[in-house]
C-alpha cells in the first residue's frame, strides 16, 4: 500500500489534484523579480532631477586640530561633533555684530548681575581662563576638610562660582535656523571653547527648532576619575498659536574648577526667562550671606530644574484654555443631540472643523507633554549621577531638585493621559456629528424625493391633457395648411371623420 503524501510534496512533483484552481494557479505562476531588486538602480517615476544627485551629508570635513574640539580629540564621538559644530559657527549671519548677553555670577562672596559687551565678555572668560587645581591638589583639600574638628560646618571649596549667560535669539532670515544670537561670532566661539562646551549644543544655542533628545557628557581623566559633566537640552513651547525660538538649556559642572555653567538660549521677552530672573532676583536680596552660597551653589542642576517646573506651569495656563474650548464644542454638539439647536448643515459644518482644530491642538499638546517628560528624565538622571560624585554633596539637600523633576514628569504623565482622553472624547464627538450630517443629508433626500414624485404626478396629468388636445391640433393644423388641395367636400368628409372619431355622441 502506497504511503500517502502531502499535498505540498504532490504540488512539488506535479500532481496538482489535491489542489484547488487558485493554489494551482499560485504553483504555476512565476513571480519576476522587481527591476529594482535585481539592477539597484531604479528610480521614482516621481523623481526629480535634484533627486539624484543630493547629498545628505554637506559637510566640510576638512579639519585640523586648530578646530575645536579636536585639538585634545579623546572619542573618535567628538570628530562628527566638531564637523557640525563648525558648519553652524562658519557662518557669519547666525551671529550679531555686537555682544549683548546678561550674566548672572555668584561666588562665596555673593552674587551680581552684569551686562555684558564684547570687552566685558573678554574680560570675564580671561578671568575663567585661569588654569584650576590639579586633583592631587583638590585631593588634598578634601582630606584636610574631612579630618577638620568643625566638619562639616566649613566648606572646602571657597572658590565655588556660577556663570549663568542668557543670550537672546531674534528672528531673521539667512541663518542656519530662522534667528541670531546676540552675540559676536568672536564671542560666541570664545565662550564655547573657554568652558569646554560640548560643540553639538552650538545647534541649539542659535536656535535649533527641532527638539532633539537631551544630550549628556562625561569627562574622566586618565584614571577614571570623573572631571566634569554637561546636559543640554530644550524645553517645549505651550502657545500653540505663536512661534518664536526655542529655550535651550546648557549646564556644565567642571569639579576641577568648582564651576557650574549655564548657557540659556531664548527668545525675547520669554515668559520662563523673565520668571527665572525674577526668582534669582528674590533669592539674591532675600537670602542670608552665610547661606547665600549654599542656596546657589550646592546643587548644580537647581536651574534646570527650576526651568523644568516653570515649563509645566506655564503648560497649565493652556491646559486650561484647551479645556475651555473643549467643552464649548462639545456642549454645541449636545445642543444639537438635545433639539436646543437646528440641525443646520453650515453649523455642523463649522463645529466639524472647530473640532479638528481640537484634534491638532490635542496632538500638539500630547507631543509636548512628551517632550517635557523626556527632558525632565534626563535631568533627573543626570542630577542622579553627579551628586553621587560631588565631594561635597548632601543626599538630603539634593534631594530637593529631585523630588522637584519627579514631581514635573510625574504630573506631565498624569497631563498626558488627561490629553489622551480628550482626544478619545474629540472621536466620539466628531462621529456624532458625522451622524447627525448623514442623517440630515438622508432627511434632505427623502424630501427631494417626495418633491419629485409630486413633480410625477402633475406631469403625468401634463401629458394626459396633452394626448386629448394633440389630435384635434394636429387636424387643425392639416386642414389649415390646404393638404387636399382646397376640395371642400373631401375636407368637410375630413371633419365628419374626425368629429365622429373624437366628439362623443350626445
Amino acid at each position: 500500500m502506497s504511503e500517502l503524501k502531502d499535498p505540498l510534496d504532490l504540488a512539488e512533483t506535479g500532481d496538482l489534484s489535491k489542489f484547488s484552481k487558485l493554489e494551482a494557479t499560485l504553483v504555476h505562476t512565476e513571480v519576476e523579480r522587481r527591476p529594482n531588486s535585481i539592477s539597484q538602480d531604479g528610480v521614482n517615476r516621481h523623481a526629480e532631477t535634484s533627486d539624484l544627485v543630493i547629498n545628505e551629508l554637506d559637510f566640510d570635513f576638512d579639519l585640523g586640530t586648530d578646530h575645536y574640539p579636536l585639538g585634545d580629540l579623546r572619542s573618535l564621538q567628538q570628530v562628527f561633533d566638531a564637523v557640525q559644530y563648525h558648519q553652524h559657527l562658519e557662518r557669519e549671519e547666525n551671529f550679531s555684530l555686537a555682544t549683548r548677553v546678561e550674566c548672572f555670577k555668584v561666588d562665596s562672596q555673593g552674587g551680581e548681575w552684569r551686562t555684558l559687551d564684547e570687552t566685558n565678555m573678554d574680560q570675564l572668560l580671561q578671568v575663567i581662563f585661569i588654569k584650576p587645581p590639579t586633583w592631587n591638589s583638590r585631593l588634598n583639600i578634601l582630606k584636610s576638610y574631612a579630618t577638620s574638628p568643625l566638619f562639616p560646618t566649613i566648606k572646602p571649596f571657597p572658590g565655588r562660582n556660577m556663570l549663568v549667560f542668557f543670550a537672546p535669539l531674534v528672528p531673521i532670515e539667512g541663518t542656519s535656523y530662522g534667528a541670531r544670537i546676540l552675540m559676536t561670532q568672536r564671542n560666541a566661539k570664545q565662550l564655547l571653547e573657554t568652558l569646554h562646551v560640548n560643540p553639538l549644543f552650538m545647534l541649539d544655542m542659535i536656535g535649533r527648532p527641532d527638539y532633539w533628545a537631551p544630550q549628556t557628557h562625561w569627562e574622566a581623566d586618565d584614571k577614571g576619575r570623573l572631571l566634569a559633566c554637561d546636559l543640554f537640552c530644550q524645553h517645549p513651547r505651550w502657545n500653540l498659536h505663536t512661534q518664536g525660538a526655542p529655550l535651550s538649556v546648557y549646564v556644565r559642572h567642571d569639579i576641577i574648577r568648582d564651576l557650574t555653567t549655564y548657557i540659556i538660549s531664548h527668545k525675547e521677552h520669554d515668559t520662563s526667562i523673565t520668571t527665572l530672573k525674577s526668582i534669582l532676583n528674590i533669592a539674591l536680596n532675600v537670602t542670608s550671606a552665610i547661606n547665600k552660597p549654599a542656596v546657589f551653589l550646592d546643587d548644580p542642576f537647581d536651574i534646570h530644574t527650576i526651568l523644568s517646573t516653570l515649563s509645566f506651569e506655564a503648560s497649565k495656563f493652556h491646559v486650561k484654555r484647551f479645556r475651555r474650548f473643549m467643552w464649548k464644542q462639545m456642549n454645541k454638539v449636545e445642543d444639537h443631540l438635545a433639539g436646543l439647536e437646528i440641525s443646520d448643515r453650515d453649523k455642523l459644518g463649522d463645529l466639524t472643523k472647530q473640532l479638528q482644530i481640537m484634534s491638532s491642538s490635542a496632538d500638539s499638546h500630547i507631543a509636548n507633554a512628551d517632550v517635557a517628560i523626556i527632558t525632565a528624565t534626563a535631568i533627573r538622571n543626570a542630577h542622579s549621577r553627579l551628586i553621587q560624585s560631588l565631594p561635597q554633596s548632601s543626599p538630603f539637600t539634593n534631594q530637593r531638585a529631585d523630588d522637584s523633576i519627579s514631581y514635573v514628569i510625574s504630573s506631565m504623565e498624569k497631563q498626558r493621559i488627561w490629553f489622551l482622553n480628550y482626544k478619545q472624547r474629540k472621536d466620539s464627538t466628531m462621529s456624532l456629528v458625522y451622524n447627525l450630517v448623514t442623517q440630515q443629508d438622508a432627511g434632505n433626500n427623502i424630501q427631494i424625493a417626495h418633491s419629485m414624485k409630486q413633480d410625477s404626478t402633475s406631469m403625468n396629468a401634463i401629458a394626459a391633457l396633452t394626448m386629448i388636445f394633440l389630435p384635434g391640433t394636429f387636424a387643425g393644423t392639416v386642414v389649415g395648411a390646404g393638404v387636399f388641395g382646397g376640395a371642400i367636400r373631401e375636407t368637410e368628409k375630413v371633419l365628419c371623420f374626425f368629429q365622429w372619431l373624437f366628439v362623443p355622441e350626445i
